[in-house]
């Protein structure tokens, strides 16, 4: 992840939501040393969206000059590679793109490539999960990212802009022992969940909530586990009024079936000194 990609993303106007979602995650996939090199496939699963409709909006992206493509063969194989996307803050993005391995605006697929593989069309519009492939990565793990992913309408485009400059305030979170899926998505989800006119400017703002929010789990993951040692001392303890009652039947000299003392039931017996451990053979208990 770079964040320099990431702060340009943020930074840009005018798009729908759904473009700005393929834009960030391009962000979010983008290496510095590297450059941008997620499959279809990923990218796809990543935004929540077919193929198809992923296709439409990077073009779109290619259109407004936000993203560049490069696709990319193998010297070796001649296989198709990763498509490679060139972001507009790149140094290289002005550059004019090789026609043997790339397109771009206004450029024409190499013929050795044929027809761009980006115009495959989903006929399936049931959605479902994508299969792992070697070019799968797992989901983002910037805490910052996941937590700008969470919120809904109630952060607004400038909130989501200027907030990331408060990064710092999540990673304190962490630190002082707070759960990121417990505690602070939850949170983030919940308070942003509809539009409001109030400018959210620092993470700081959730801090509150987030702390109660981890003081009422800790409390009650406490609750429930005195609950759970209690139950546990009761269930391995046996009755002391049973317990007497038994030593009473077993040394009356009545017949006692084997199945009616447990072997709780008899160690405690013994330990007790209710019984001999004589009595307990002749009945066949021990």
């Amino acid at each position: 992840m770079s964040h320099q990609a990431t702060n340009w993303a943020f930074q840009q106007r005018g798009l729908r939501p759904a473009a700005r979602v393929v834009l960030l995650y391009l962000a979010d996939r983008h290496n510095p040393d590297n450059g941008c090199f997620p499959s279809q496939s990923q990218l796809a699963y990543d935004c929540e969206m077919s193929r198809s409709g992923l296709n439409n909006i990077l073009e779109e992206l290619v259109d407004m000059g936000l993203i560049r493509r490069e696709r990319r063969i193998n010297p070796k194989t001649r296989k198709q590679m990763s498509t490679r996307y060139i972001l507009g803050f790149e140094d290289d993005f002005a550059q004019e793109p090789c026609p043997d391995n790339g397109h771009g605006i206004e450029q024409k697929p190499c013929p050795k490539i044929g027809d761009s593989r980006v115009q495959t069309l989903d006929t399936n519009p049931v959605r479902e999960p994508v299969s792992t492939t070697t070019d799968f990565e797992p989901p983002s793990s910037d805490p910052a990212l996941r937590c700008i992913n969470a919120c809904g309408p109630g952060l607004s485009e400038y909130s989501r802009s200027v907030i990331r400059d408060t990064d710092d305030v999540i990673h304190g979170w962490i630190e002082a022992g707070v759960d990121l899926e417990a505690d602070v998505l939850p949170v983030l989800r919940e308070r942003t969940a509809t539009a409001r006119d109030r400018v959210i400017r620092t993470w700081d703002y959730f801090t509150q909530a987030v702390t109660a929010r981890q003081t009422r789990r800790e409390a009650q993951a406490a609750r429930a586990g005195k609950n759970a040692e209690k139950q546990h001392v009761r269930s391995a303890a046996p009755d002391s009024d049973h317990v007497a009652y038994l030593a009473r039947w077993i040394n009356s000299g009545a017949r006692v079936p084997p199945s009616a003392v447990t072997n709780t039931q008899r160690d405690a017996l013994l330990a007790r000194g209710l019984v001999s451990e004589a009595r307990l053979r002749a009945l066949q208990i021990y």
